[in-house]
């Protein structure tokens, strides 16, 4: 799991957090090569929790090798704070939660 935090006018993030999951979610099956290593990516688009100003969530589907792996990345824009959380599904949605708050506190 990692975390991501920003602070900026309101504004900038907001459009930065616009584009770039619009940029994701506009192309849902697309391949990445590492090396010689073709990554087979998916991207859908999932329920954010009503928290903060503005929200954005995602899960993206690896898959290489016969292994696939999910990857839940979700954006909390609280005022001028983004913080993103990625990582297993089941972990970003408990621990969300706790990192806006102590993003918040430390405002």
């Amino acid at each position: 799991m990692s975390e991501e935090l920003y602070s900026d006018s309101a504004a900038k993030p907001s459009k930065g957090m616009s584009k770039v999951f619009d940029a994701m979610l506009s192309c849902p099956s697309y391949q990445v090569a590492s090396g010689s290593t073709v990554v087979d990516m998916s991207t859908e688009k999932s329920a954010a929790p009503n928290l903060g100003d503005e929200q954005w969530s995602q899960l993206l589907t690896f898959s290489a090798g016969g292994q696939r792996s999910v990857v839940k990345q979700t954006a909390i824009r609280t005022g001028n704070i983004l913080i993103i959380v990625s990582g297993s599904p089941g972990l970003v949605d408990t621990h969300l939660g706790n990192a806006l708050a102590k993003a918040r506190t430390a405002r």
